[in-house]
């Protein structure tokens, strides 16, 4: 397979039929907090225990951190997550006890991050997220247009779901999650739709909001005012960048660090986003992700002119075409997880767990399991 080309064929067309017959477990939830919870817990018993037992690994052989560690390390974080949204640290209580699993096993999964990057012992995270986004300014059918690779550790897969969460009075949310965890990529039946990059400086904190809580506050949100300040409103636990469109046909993207952010606008209609710091006020950070993946702005670079060279006709064709991107293979904007045999010291690069293009407006999302370049885009409508 040629990975050095844009568009990419398989070499073997059984095989790839296969592959695309793939899908994440979509499960849909409802109730009170602690029932939306439970649910999940019993449904996605099965992805959880996968992801506990995946971090577990993870944390010890990548960042030296035990599991028992990284449970001490949660705990603290309850009470920021009491205090930003009630019903969220009730629906993380519910689904430990739809899955039998102890209170804190969830609550790791749901800081795994700030564990990684605030008591992890090397800063060599495994990252390569790509965001796009596209207004009615610049799309070929007048909508607003979000998307990303997700790019992780392959070992995640077996434990990733789609889930549909009906919460009245706030939206109904279609995402996609590692399952356990409470908010990650997705839209809303407001119209908002979200996507994420991991940034990261050598600000370290003992506390905050729980970055994957934050992603779960913006979801709940109905409004584009209300989803920046539910990044706001209090400090996280470790830096993010979170880009955020509406049906209204606007979109921005938040830069933010635990203590201070910024919002880019796109004032030209688009946007992409890697994995380091773009927004005036961070240009002096000590931005910890330029020399860890340094593929981040190449990776930046080759979304935005790709995105500016159709602009006026930008469609979700565009964004398929520069998902499959490969330039700098092996850590391009679509990445297969290996590491060049010259570089036989690292230990490869994060692979793309799925591809994601929302059209915000129609309440629809094409999902792709695993690279885009070899498996289709499968479409999923909130109900």
């Amino acid at each position: 397979m040629n990975r050095n080309r844009e568009h990419v064929t398989c070499a073997h067309a059984e095989e790839m039929e296969v592959m695309m017959m793939k899908a994440f477990p979509h499960i849909r939830v409802s109730g009170t907090a602690v029932e939306r919870g439970r649910q999940l817990g019993q449904l996605a018993k099965q992805q959880i225990d996968q992801n506990i037992e995946m971090y577990r690994q993870y944390f010890r052989d990548v960042y030296d951190v035990s599991w028992d560690d990284a449970r001490e390390y949660a705990v603290p974080y309850i009470p920021w997550i009491e205090q930003y949204d009630q019903e969220i640290m009730d629906e993380i209580k519910g689904m430990s006890e739809g899955a039998n699993l102890d209170l804190l096993d969830l609550v790791v999964l749901n800081v795994r991050s700030e564990v990684i990057i605030n008591i992890g012992k090397t800063h060599a995270v495994l990252d390569g997220c790509t965001c796009l986004a596209a207004t009615p300014a610049v799309t070929k059918e007048g909508t607003t247009l979000l998307g990303q690779n997700w790019d992780w550790n392959h070992l995640i897969a077996p434990g990733m779901i789609i889930a549909e969460i009906e919460q009245p009075p706030k939206p109904t949310i279609l995402m996609v999650t590692e399952a356990g965890i409470v908010g990650k990529i997705g839209m809303n039946s407001a119209g908002l739709g979200l996507c994420m990059n991991f940034l990261g400086t050598s600000e370290l904190t003992e506390g905050g909001v729980p970055i994957h809580v934050v992603l779960r506050g913006i979801l709940n949100s109905h409004t584009l005012p209300k989803a920046i300040s539910q990044i706001t409103k209090l400090p996280r636990g470790t830096s993010a960048n979170y880009m955020i469109g509406h049906k209204e046909g606007e979109t921005v993207d938040v830069e933010a660090t635990p203590t201070d952010y910024d919002v880019i606008y796109p004032l030209d209609g688009s946007m992409a986003h890697a994995n380091h710091f773009i927004a005036p006020r961070f240009l002096a950070v000590d931005d910890t992700k330029r020399a860890v993946i340094p593929d981040t702005q190449l990776r930046q670079g080759v979304a935005t002119r790709l995105l500016a060279a159709e602009r006026g006709t930008i469609d979700g064709e565009t964004f398929k075409r520069i998902f499959i991107n490969h330039t700098g293979h092996p850590a391009g904007i679509c990445r297969h997880g290996e590491a060049l045999p010259f570089e036989s010291d690292v230990p490869g690069t994060a692979k793309t767990v799925f591809s994601i293009i929302m059209n915000v407006a129609e309440g629809t999302f094409e999902l792709t399991y695993g690279t885009p370049c070899d498996h289709a885009y499968e479409t999923y409508r909130l109900s």
